[in-house]
């Protein structure tokens, strides 16, 4: 009776290790993202134009105060899409300008909200980007 339940645990220990070296190890990743269509950038872009005015209307920015802050982001971006298709420039340059550029859109918020708004909706974004899931938009 040993020698059969001995010969009948082997024999299992056995067929499990084959199963397991049959089983993959790993599930494959992911694909990489495929990029977005126009139609879907500019609906991600109306979107989070439509989160900045939600926010800016939070921390009580007057209508002409929004369009300010809306046309100073707009030339921000422009300028920072500038740099980074500029082939002149090293990367570590790039993202000094880029440094650069974020800090001269801090003043111009400060400039146009004034310290306390300017504070507040920094505040806010860092808080938005903060809770806003990591994969991206889901619509």
């Amino acid at each position: 009776m040993k020698k059969l339940l001995l010969v009948l645990l082997t024999t299992g220990m056995f067929s499990l290790a084959t199963k397991a070296q049959d089983a993959p190890t790993q599930k494959p990743l992911a694909a990489a993202p495929a990029k977005m269509s126009k139609e879907e950038k500019q609906k991600m872009m109306q979107k989070k134009e439509e989160e900045m005015k939600a926010e800016l209307v939070a921390v009580g920015a007057t209508p002409e105060q929004i369009a300010k802050v809306k046309e100073a982001t707009l030339a921000i971006k422009q300028k920072e899409k500038a740099v980074k298709e500029d082939a002149s420039i090293s990367e570590d340059e790039k993202k000094l300008k880029g440094k650069e550029l974020k800090e001269a859109q801090k003043a111009k918020l400060i400039e146009i909200l004034g310290v306390e708004k300017a504070k507040q909706f920094a505040e806010n974004r860092k808080k938005a980007k903060k809770d806003a899931p990591k994969d991206g938009p889901k619509d």
